[in-house]
């Protein structure tokens, strides 16, 4: 009797001692981590209408185009340190707090190059005292072409959309600690900061960065990460950019007004820290 009230006693302090473990491995914490990325990107624009107003003018550009300017691939500048934001590239820093939510603080420098020699709808006014070989007043239905003695317009040191995410993240395939692929869908807000290439009239603007606007975005991202401490990542985006107040000259009251849709992808390699 005395050995059966023994065994019962220890096997019940046994059980209790497993649920205590058991009820500790609930309520740990999980582990978070910060992630670090740096990548290369593609970019497209959809038409966008460019107001450009000015001393002597005040006209808009409907349905402009414009294409991206990605540095052709040379070692010497994709995996030179001093050289690494020539380039169209990303970064972004990262904090998951919980195994599926994320978020994260970054920089997306696109570049955005108007396509020159296009001819596109214009309405507005420029004076004679601004441009003798543009001035006009243009209504609906008149047209223009755009060569370079009449705008260049280019974010080319760049399209700098600096944005806050928030993902959803969820585990695809793991394969012990060796391999782990996740996809990631987030939403993103953000501000503009271009340093755009414009010259009206053939007169160059000051070419310097300037608070212009905010965007808005959507990602789909691919993550494979190595024994958890390297990752490779593909990354799909789409937004939208509106741009009020772009600097074209030192003067505050002049200024282009634009916005148009945009998709980006691009590929990045980073580090997991974990803490």
């Amino acid at each position: 009797m005395k050995t059966t009230v023994l065994v019962l006693a220890m096997l019940g302090i046994l059980f209790q001692a497993t649920a205590q473990n058991k009820e500790m491995e609930l309520i740990q914490p999980e582990k978070k981590k910060f992630s670090f990325y740096w990548g290369y990107n593609w970019s497209g624009y959809t038409p966008s209408t460019l107001q450009i107003e000015g001393e002597g003018y005040n006209y808009t550009l409907h349905h402009i185009t414009a294409r991206d300017r990605p540095s052709s691939f040379d070692p010497n500048v994709y995996f030179n340190v001093t050289r690494l934001s020539i380039p169209q590239f990303n970064t972004r820093l990262t904090y998951q707090w919980k195994k599926k939510w994320a978020v994260s603080f970054g920089y997306d420098h696109m570049k955005y190059v108007m396509d020159a020699g296009q001819r596109v709808p214009i309405t507005g006014r420029i004076s004679t005292e601004a441009s003798s070989l543009y001035a006009g007043n243009y209504q609906t239905g008149d047209s223009i072409d755009v060569t370079k003695d009449f705008l260049r317009f280019e974010h080319t040191d760049g399209l700098n959309y600096f944005t806050f995410e928030i993902d959803n993240v969820d585990e695809l395939f793991s394969y012990k600690d060796l391999l782990t692929l996740q996809v990631r869908n987030g939403v993103g807000v953000g501000f503009l900061i271009p340093r755009t290439d414009v010259r009206i009239f053939d007169v160059r603007g000051p070419n310097i960065f300037n608070f212009a606007g905010y965007g808005a975005s959507l990602k789909t991202e691919f993550r494979l990460e190595i024994k958890k401490y390297l990752f490779l990542q593909a990354t799909g985006k789409a937004g939208i950019i509106n741009m009020p107040i772009i600097s074209t000259s030192r003067n505050k009251a002049d200024k282009a007004n634009q916005h148009f849709g945009f998709v980006e992808g691009f590929w990045a390699i980073g580090t997991n820290f974990y803490f």
